[in-house]
C-alpha cells in the first residue's frame, strides 16, 4: 500500500479552488461587460474561442475562418439592434410604428437628410448652366449610381465584416489609401462648412437689403460680415464644441421639414411671378461647354451621402446590401423629388438671372412666406454647421491616430474651432457658393461616392465578368468613369469659370 503524498492536501485545495474559478468563469461568462462597449459580449451558438494561444494552428483556415469574426460581430450587433427596437416611452412606442429604429424607411430618412442642405440652394443656378434636359439627365444618372454605389459597399462590408469606410479602403487597398480618404472626407465637410458661412451671409444680407428700416452701416459688405460674425459667434461655434452632438439630430429632422417648406415656397413664387411673366426668361433645354460641366459637379456634390452608408448599414435591421439598397433608394427618392422641383421652379422662376445661389433672387422682406421659408433655412445652416464638423475633426483625428472620445475637451474645442474660423473666413471672402460646390463636389465627390465604391468591390476579390455578371460589371465600370468624369472636368471647369 502506498503511503499519501505529504503535499496531497494542498493539491487537492488547489484542484478545489479552480473548480471554482472554472464554474465562476462560466456563469459570467456571457454577462461581462467589456470597456468600451455598450453592451454585453456574448460568444455566438456554436462558435468555440478563437483567441487562445496554445490550441490549433494558425494556418488553419477550416479552424480560423474569417467567417467566424464575421457572424461573431454580426450577432452582436443583433443584439444591440434587438434591444434598442424595444421602445422605453410612449412617444417612442407610437413613432416607431411609422418609423422603426433600424427600418428602411429609418435609414432612407437619415441618408436623405445628410444630403440636403445647402447645396439645394444652387440646384438652380445647376440647371441654368446645364440646360433643363440635361440637367434632369444628370439627375437621374447620378440618383442610379448613388443607389449602386450603396449596393456595392454593402456588398463589400457583408464580405469583410467592417462598417467602417476608413477601415474597408485600408484593409483592402492598403495603408495610406485610407488618410487620402480621410482628406477627401475633410475636404468635402470644410467645404459644406464654407458653402453654410455663406449661405448665412445670404440670408443676412437678403433681410438687410430689402428693409427700408436697416441702418446705413449694415448694407454696405463690412456691416453684413460684422453680422455673419456675430450670429457665427453665438450660435453657429458653440454647436461645433460639444464631442457628441446627438441631440442635434432631432433638430436636423426639423430642419429637413422647413427644406421642403423652402421647396415649396419656391414653387409657389415661380406659379405667381416668374412662370406668369410677358415676355417669359430665356430657358435653355441642352447647355453645351464648361458649364455644363461645372452644373455636373453641383449635381454630384448635392446627392453625396456614401460617408454616412455604414453606420446606417451598421444600425440596419436585418442587414443585408439588399436591405441597405432598398434604404438607400428611399432616401434617394425623396432628394430627388426635392432637387428636381427646386431646380426646375428656380430655374423657371429667373431664367438667366439665376448664375448663383438662390437665396440672393427672393425678397423675404416683402414676401412673408418666403420670410418664413429663410428662417427655416437660417435653422438648417445652423445645426448642419454643427453636424459638419463632426466628420471634419474626425479626419484629423484619424490622421494624428487620436480618440475623439479620450482628448481633453479643451483640446478638441481648439481643434473645432480652429476649423471653424478658417471656414468662416473663407465664407465670408468667397464670392460664389457655386465655386465651392464645384470644387468640393467634382473632387471629393467623385473619390467618396463613385470611385472608391468600385474600386473597393474590385479589390475585394472573385472580380470576373463570368463571376459577377454582365449588369454588375459594366455598373461598377461607369460608377468609376463617371467618378473620374467629376474629379478631372468637374473640377477643373470650376477653376476655369473663375480664371
Amino acid at each position: 500500500m502506498s503511503g499519501a503524498h505529504p503535499n496531497q492536501p494542498y493539491e487537492d485545495e488547489r484542484r478545489q479552488g479552480e473548480r471554482e474559478n472554472t464554474d465562476v468563469a462560466t456563469a459570467l461568462q456571457d454577462g461581462v461587460e467589456y470597456p468600451g462597449e455598450e453592451y454585453p459580449t456574448k460568444t455566438a451558438k456554436g462558435m468555440e474561442d478563437l483567441n487562445s494561444p496554445d490550441e490549433g494552428d494558425l494556418y488553419d483556415f477550416e479552424r480560423y475562418d474569417p467567417q467566424i469574426n464575421i457572424d461573431r460581430e454580426d450577432e452582436i450587433r443583433a443584439e444591440r439592434l434587438k434591444r434598442r427596437r424595444v421602445p422605453t416611452n410612449v412617444f417612442q412606442k407610437y413613432f416607431s410604428y411609422i418609423v422603426p429604429y433600424g427600418g428602411l424607411l429609418s435609414t432612407g430618412l437619415n441618408l436623405a437628410s445628410s444630403s440636403i442642405g445647402a447645396g439645394i440652394i444652387a440646384l438652380p443656378s445647376a440647371f441654368y448652366a446645364s440646360g433643363i434636359i440635361m440637367s434632369i439627365i444628370y439627375m437621374v444618372v447620378i440618383a442610379y449610381l448613388t443607389i449602386y454605389s450603396y449596393y456595392l459597399l454593402g456588398q463589400v462590408g457583408h464580405k469583410t465584416g467592417l462598417r467602417n469606410y476608413e477601415q474597408l479602403v485600408r484593409t483592402l487597398m492598403g495603408p495610406g489609401a485610407d488618410y487620402f480618404l480621410a482628406f477627401c472626407m475633410w475636404f468635402l465637410s470644410f467645404g459644406a462648412e464654407v458653402s453654410y458661412a455663406i449661405s448665412l451671409k445670404d440670408v443676412l444680407t437678403a433681410f438687410l437689403e430689402d428693409s427700408d428700416s436697416s441702418p446705413e452701416f449694415f448694407r454696405n459688405i463690412w456691416g453684413q460680415r460684422l453680422l455673419t460674425f456675430i450670429v457665427w459667434l453665438c450660435v453657429m461655434l458653440p454647436l461645433c464644441l460639444p464631442k457628441e452632438i446627438n441631440t442635434l439630430r432631432y433638430f436636423s429632422c426639423v430642419a429637413v421639414l422647413f427644406i421642403i417648406f423652402f421647396v415649396v415656397c419656391m414653387v409657389v413664387h415661380s406659379a405667381q411671378n416668374g412662370l406668369r411673366q410677358h415676355p417669359r426668361p430665356e430657358i435653355k433645354m441642352v447647355n453645351t461647354g464648361n458649364t455644363a460641366i461645372a452644373g455636373l459637379a453641383t449635381f454630384i456634390f448635392a446627392f453625396l451621402s456614401q460617408l454616412n452608408a455604414y453606420e446606417c448599414y451598421a444600425e440596419l435591421y436585418k442587414p443585408s446590401p439588399l436591405r441597405l439598397t432598398l434604404g438607400a433608394s428611399v432616401g434617394v427618392a425623396i432628394v430627388f423629388v426635392l432637387y428636381l422641383f427646386a431646380g426646375l421652379f428656380g430655374y423657371l422662376d429667373f431664367g438667366p438671372d439665376m448664375t448663383g445661389s438662390a437665396l440672393k433672387m427672393y425678397n423675404p422682406v416683402k414676401d412673408p412666406l418666403m420670410g418664413v421659408g429663410y428662417g427655416g433655412i437660417l435653422f438648417k445652416l445652423c445645426v448642419g454647421y454643427g453636424l459638419h464638423m463632426i466628420p471634419v475633426r474626425d479626419a484629423i483625428y484619424h490622421c494624428i491616430h487620436v480618440d475623439v472620445h479620450t482628448i481633453a475637451w479643451w483640446k478638441n474645442a481648439c481643434v473645432c474651432t480652429s476649423m471653424a474660423v478658417l471656414s468662416l473666413i473663407a465664407g465670408l471672402f468667397i464670392p460664389s457658393i457655386n465655386v465651392v460646390f464645384g470644387l468640393v463636389g467634382g473632387f471629393s465627390g467623385g473619390f467618396i461616392g463613385f470611385i472608391y465604391p468600385s474600386l473597393l468591390m474590385m479589390y475585394a476579390g472573385n472580380w470576373t465578368f463570368s463571376s459577377v455578371g454582365w449588369f454588375h460589371y459594366f455598373s461598377t465600370y461607369l460608377l468609376l468613369i463617371v467618378g473620374v468624369i467629376g474629379v478631372v472636368w468637374g473640377t477643373a471647369s470650376s477653376i476655369y469659370g473663375e480664371i
